[in-house]
Protein backbone atom coordinates (compact mmCIF):
# COMPACT_ATOMS: atom_id res chain seq x y z
CA UNK A 1 0.00 0.00 0.00
CA UNK A 2 1.30 3.48 -0.83
CA UNK A 3 0.23 6.90 0.35
CA UNK A 4 -2.11 8.57 -2.11
CA UNK A 5 -0.02 10.56 -4.54
CA UNK A 6 3.11 10.25 -2.41
CA UNK A 7 4.60 7.06 -3.80
CA UNK A 8 5.93 6.11 -0.35
CA UNK A 9 4.89 3.12 1.77
CA UNK A 10 2.18 3.84 4.32
CA UNK A 11 3.31 3.34 7.93
CA UNK A 12 1.53 0.58 9.78
CA UNK A 13 0.85 3.10 12.56
CA UNK A 14 1.04 6.88 12.29
CA UNK A 15 0.05 9.41 14.94
CA UNK A 16 0.32 12.80 13.31
CA UNK A 17 0.56 16.19 15.06
CA UNK A 18 -1.20 15.07 18.26
CA UNK A 19 -2.38 17.69 20.74
CA UNK A 20 -3.96 16.90 24.09
CA UNK A 21 -4.55 18.90 27.27
CA UNK A 22 -5.82 18.22 30.78
CA UNK A 23 -7.67 21.43 31.48
CA UNK A 24 -5.16 24.21 30.86
CA UNK A 25 -2.13 21.90 31.10
CA UNK A 26 -0.78 20.80 27.72
CA UNK A 27 0.25 17.12 27.80
CA UNK A 28 1.03 16.58 24.11
CA UNK A 29 2.02 19.47 21.88
CA UNK A 30 2.22 18.46 18.23
CA UNK A 31 3.54 14.96 18.97
CA UNK A 32 4.06 12.71 15.95
CA UNK A 33 5.27 9.12 15.74
CA UNK A 34 5.21 6.43 13.08
CA UNK A 35 5.85 2.68 13.16
CA UNK A 36 6.61 0.77 9.98
CA UNK A 37 5.60 -2.86 9.34
CA UNK A 38 7.92 -5.21 11.21
CA UNK A 39 9.25 -2.47 13.48
CA UNK A 40 9.48 -1.99 17.26
CA UNK A 41 9.52 1.67 18.31
CA UNK A 42 10.13 2.74 21.89
CA UNK A 43 8.78 5.97 23.37
CA UNK A 44 10.96 7.29 26.21
CA UNK A 45 10.80 10.21 28.57
CA UNK A 46 10.39 11.17 32.24
CA UNK A 47 7.19 10.78 34.22
CA UNK A 48 4.46 13.12 33.01
CA UNK A 49 5.98 13.70 29.57
CA UNK A 50 2.98 12.20 27.72
CA UNK A 51 4.00 8.57 26.99
CA UNK A 52 0.91 6.94 28.50
CA UNK A 53 -1.34 9.67 27.10
CA UNK A 54 -0.08 8.89 23.60
CA UNK A 55 -0.88 5.18 24.11
CA UNK A 56 -4.38 6.00 25.37
CA UNK A 57 -5.06 8.28 22.42
CA UNK A 58 -4.16 5.52 19.98
CA UNK A 59 -6.38 2.99 21.76
CA UNK A 60 -9.28 5.45 21.75
CA UNK A 61 -9.69 5.68 25.52
CA UNK A 62 -8.83 9.38 25.18
CA UNK A 63 -9.76 11.75 22.36
CA UNK A 64 -7.14 14.18 21.04
CA UNK A 65 -7.75 17.91 20.89
CA UNK A 66 -6.23 17.79 17.42
CA UNK A 67 -4.31 15.35 15.24
CA UNK A 68 -4.89 12.17 13.29
CA UNK A 69 -4.16 8.51 14.04
CA UNK A 70 -3.93 6.00 11.20
CA UNK A 71 -3.37 2.26 10.87
CA UNK A 72 -2.43 1.25 7.33
CA UNK A 73 -3.72 4.64 6.20
CA UNK A 74 -7.18 4.22 7.82
CA UNK A 75 -8.31 7.03 10.12
CA UNK A 76 -9.06 5.35 13.46
CA UNK A 77 -11.49 8.09 14.49
CA UNK A 78 -13.81 6.98 11.69
CA UNK A 79 -13.99 3.38 12.93
CA UNK A 80 -16.27 1.71 15.46
CA UNK A 81 -14.72 0.44 18.72
CA UNK A 82 -14.90 -3.12 17.38
CA UNK A 83 -13.19 -2.20 14.12
CA UNK A 84 -10.53 -0.31 16.04
CA UNK A 85 -9.92 -3.28 18.36
CA UNK A 86 -9.29 -5.52 15.36
CA UNK A 87 -6.46 -3.18 14.33
CA UNK A 88 -4.95 -2.17 17.69
CA UNK A 89 -4.25 -4.32 20.77
CA UNK A 90 -2.87 -2.82 23.97
CA UNK A 91 -1.41 -3.88 27.29
CA UNK A 92 -1.89 -1.04 29.80
CA UNK A 93 0.40 -0.19 32.67
CA UNK A 94 -0.62 -2.09 35.85
CA UNK A 95 -3.67 -3.83 34.31
CA UNK A 96 -6.42 -4.92 36.71
CA UNK A 97 -7.71 -8.47 36.26
CA UNK A 98 -11.48 -9.02 36.57
CA UNK A 99 -12.44 -11.20 39.50
CA UNK A 100 -13.12 -14.90 38.97
CA UNK A 101 -11.42 -15.38 35.61
CA UNK A 102 -8.90 -18.09 34.88
CA UNK A 103 -5.83 -17.46 32.74
CA UNK A 104 -7.39 -19.22 29.75
CA UNK A 105 -10.66 -17.28 30.07
CA UNK A 106 -8.92 -13.92 30.24
CA UNK A 107 -6.64 -14.70 27.30
CA UNK A 108 -9.69 -15.80 25.26
CA UNK A 109 -11.18 -12.34 25.79
CA UNK A 110 -8.65 -11.20 23.21
CA UNK A 111 -10.87 -12.82 20.58
CA UNK A 112 -13.92 -10.67 21.45
CA UNK A 113 -13.33 -8.12 18.64
CA UNK A 114 -13.53 -10.99 16.12
CA UNK A 115 -16.80 -12.44 17.43
CA UNK A 116 -20.35 -11.33 16.77
CA UNK A 117 -22.93 -10.66 19.47
CA UNK A 118 -23.45 -13.86 21.51
CA UNK A 119 -21.20 -15.77 19.08
CA UNK A 120 -19.32 -18.65 20.70
CA UNK A 121 -15.60 -19.14 20.20
CA UNK A 122 -14.64 -21.45 17.35
CA UNK A 123 -11.66 -23.64 16.64
CA UNK A 124 -9.66 -20.72 15.23
CA UNK A 125 -10.26 -18.72 18.41
CA UNK A 126 -9.25 -21.60 20.67
CA UNK A 127 -6.11 -22.17 18.61
CA UNK A 128 -5.22 -18.47 18.85
CA UNK A 129 -5.63 -18.52 22.63
CA UNK A 130 -3.59 -21.71 23.02
CA UNK A 131 -0.81 -20.29 20.85
CA UNK A 132 -0.73 -17.01 22.80
CA UNK A 133 -0.52 -18.82 26.14
CA UNK A 134 2.24 -21.07 24.89
CA UNK A 135 4.28 -18.15 23.57
CA UNK A 136 3.86 -16.29 26.88
CA UNK A 137 4.80 -19.35 28.92
CA UNK A 138 1.35 -19.72 30.47
CA UNK A 139 0.15 -23.09 29.16
CA UNK A 140 0.71 -24.90 32.47
CA UNK A 141 -1.29 -22.32 34.43
CA UNK A 142 -4.20 -22.03 31.98
CA UNK A 143 -6.78 -23.02 34.61
CA UNK A 144 -5.38 -21.02 37.51
CA UNK A 145 -7.39 -18.01 38.75
CA UNK A 146 -5.77 -14.80 37.58
CA UNK A 147 -6.29 -13.26 41.01
CA UNK A 148 -3.85 -15.76 42.54
CA UNK A 149 -0.98 -14.91 40.21
CA UNK A 150 1.98 -12.69 40.96
CA UNK A 151 2.18 -9.24 39.41
CA UNK A 152 4.64 -10.43 36.79
CA UNK A 153 2.51 -13.44 35.91
CA UNK A 154 -0.58 -11.24 35.51
CA UNK A 155 1.40 -8.96 33.22
CA UNK A 156 2.18 -11.94 30.99
CA UNK A 157 -1.51 -12.94 30.96
CA UNK A 158 -2.53 -9.53 29.63
CA UNK A 159 0.30 -9.71 27.10
CA UNK A 160 -1.02 -13.08 25.94
CA UNK A 161 -4.53 -11.64 25.65
CA UNK A 162 -3.17 -8.91 23.38
CA UNK A 163 -1.33 -11.50 21.27
CA UNK A 164 -4.55 -13.51 21.04
CA UNK A 165 -6.25 -10.43 19.59
CA UNK A 166 -3.95 -10.72 16.56
CA UNK A 167 -4.16 -7.04 15.69
CA UNK A 168 -1.52 -5.62 13.34
CA UNK A 169 -0.57 -2.94 15.92
CA UNK A 170 0.48 -3.78 19.48
CA UNK A 171 0.81 -1.07 22.14
CA UNK A 172 2.70 -1.78 25.36
CA UNK A 173 2.79 0.64 28.30
CA UNK A 174 5.72 -0.19 30.61
CA UNK A 175 5.56 -3.89 29.64
CA UNK A 176 8.53 -4.95 31.80
CA UNK A 177 7.89 -2.92 34.96
CA UNK A 178 6.85 -5.90 37.16
CA UNK A 179 9.06 -8.55 35.60
CA UNK A 180 12.32 -10.15 36.65
CA UNK A 181 15.34 -10.15 34.37
CA UNK A 182 14.49 -13.37 32.49
CA UNK A 183 10.83 -12.39 32.08
CA UNK A 184 11.83 -8.98 30.72
CA UNK A 185 13.83 -10.62 27.95
CA UNK A 186 10.95 -13.02 27.26
CA UNK A 187 8.39 -10.23 26.91
CA UNK A 188 10.63 -8.12 24.68
CA UNK A 189 11.34 -11.18 22.55
CA UNK A 190 7.59 -11.73 22.21
CA UNK A 191 7.21 -8.12 21.11
CA UNK A 192 9.73 -8.72 18.35
CA UNK A 193 7.92 -11.92 17.35
CA UNK A 194 4.68 -9.93 17.11
CA UNK A 195 6.41 -7.76 14.51
CA UNK A 196 7.45 -10.80 12.52
CA UNK A 197 3.86 -12.05 12.45
CA UNK A 198 2.13 -10.61 9.39
CA UNK A 199 4.35 -7.52 9.40
CA UNK A 200 3.02 -6.30 12.72
CA UNK A 201 4.15 -3.11 14.45
CA UNK A 202 4.87 -2.51 18.13
CA UNK A 203 4.89 0.83 19.94
CA UNK A 204 5.97 0.67 23.57
CA UNK A 205 6.45 3.22 26.34
CA UNK A 206 9.36 2.50 28.67
CA UNK A 207 11.53 3.97 31.42
CA UNK A 208 14.47 1.57 31.02
CA UNK A 209 16.64 3.29 28.43
CA UNK A 210 19.16 0.47 28.05
CA UNK A 211 16.50 -2.23 27.66
CA UNK A 212 14.68 -0.13 25.07
CA UNK A 213 17.93 0.42 23.18
CA UNK A 214 18.62 -3.31 23.07
CA UNK A 215 15.23 -4.33 21.67
CA UNK A 216 13.85 -1.38 19.69
CA UNK A 217 14.59 -0.50 16.09
CA UNK A 218 13.98 3.19 16.72
CA UNK A 219 13.42 5.39 19.76
CA UNK A 220 11.42 8.59 20.29
CA UNK A 221 12.54 10.75 23.20
CA UNK A 222 9.71 12.97 24.50
CA UNK A 223 10.18 16.24 26.32
CA UNK A 224 7.19 18.36 27.42
CA UNK A 225 4.79 16.51 25.12
CA UNK A 226 6.82 16.76 21.92
CA UNK A 227 9.53 14.67 20.29
CA UNK A 228 12.98 15.84 21.39
CA UNK A 229 14.78 13.27 19.23
CA UNK A 230 13.85 10.28 17.08
CA UNK A 231 15.90 7.67 15.27
CA UNK A 232 18.14 4.67 15.91
CA UNK A 233 18.98 4.15 19.61
CA UNK A 234 22.63 5.22 19.28
CA UNK A 235 21.57 8.52 17.69
CA UNK A 236 18.84 9.29 20.25
CA UNK A 237 20.46 8.24 23.54
CA UNK A 238 23.34 10.68 23.65
CA UNK A 239 24.60 12.11 26.95
CA UNK A 240 23.46 15.59 25.92
CA UNK A 241 19.93 14.54 24.98
CA UNK A 242 19.47 12.48 28.15
CA UNK A 243 20.84 15.34 30.27
CA UNK A 244 18.42 17.85 28.77
CA UNK A 245 15.34 15.62 29.00
CA UNK A 246 15.94 13.83 32.32
CA UNK A 247 18.05 16.39 34.15
CA UNK A 248 20.79 13.97 35.13
CA UNK A 249 24.31 13.24 33.95
CA UNK A 250 24.82 9.86 32.30
CA UNK A 251 27.53 7.82 30.67
CA UNK A 252 26.53 6.18 27.37
CA UNK A 253 28.68 3.22 26.35
CA UNK A 254 28.41 0.61 23.58
CA UNK A 255 27.01 -2.75 24.62
CA UNK A 256 29.88 -5.26 24.93
CA UNK A 257 28.11 -7.72 22.64
CA UNK A 258 26.83 -5.20 20.14
CA UNK A 259 23.35 -3.82 19.83
CA UNK A 260 22.04 -0.65 21.41
CA UNK A 261 23.90 1.64 23.82
CA UNK A 262 24.09 1.14 27.58
CA UNK A 263 23.04 4.16 29.67
CA UNK A 264 24.51 4.51 33.18
CA UNK A 265 24.19 7.19 35.84
CA UNK A 266 27.34 9.31 36.16
CA UNK A 267 27.96 9.36 39.90
CA UNK A 268 24.41 10.31 40.79
CA UNK A 269 24.65 13.92 39.59
CA UNK A 270 21.13 15.33 39.23
CA UNK A 271 20.49 18.63 37.49
CA UNK A 272 17.50 20.87 37.03
CA UNK A 273 15.63 19.23 34.15
CA UNK A 274 16.39 20.79 30.82
CA UNK A 275 19.46 22.67 32.09
CA UNK A 276 23.06 21.90 31.26
CA UNK A 277 25.63 21.75 34.07
CA UNK A 278 27.76 24.81 34.72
Amino acid sequence: MTASGAGAPVPRLAARDMWFSHGERAVLSGMSVRVEPGEVVGVLGPNGCGKTTLIRLITGSLRPDAGRIEVDGADLSALSPGERARLVAAVPQDPVAPAGFTVAELVMMGRNPHLGLLQAEGEEDRAAAASAMERAGLSEMAHRPVGRLSGGERQRVFFAMALCQRAPVLLLDEPTSNLDLAAQASVMSLAREACADRGGAVLLAMHDLTLAAQWCDRLVLIESGAARAAGPPAEVLTPGAVREVYGTEVVVAPHPRGGGPVVLHDGGRVLARGRAPR
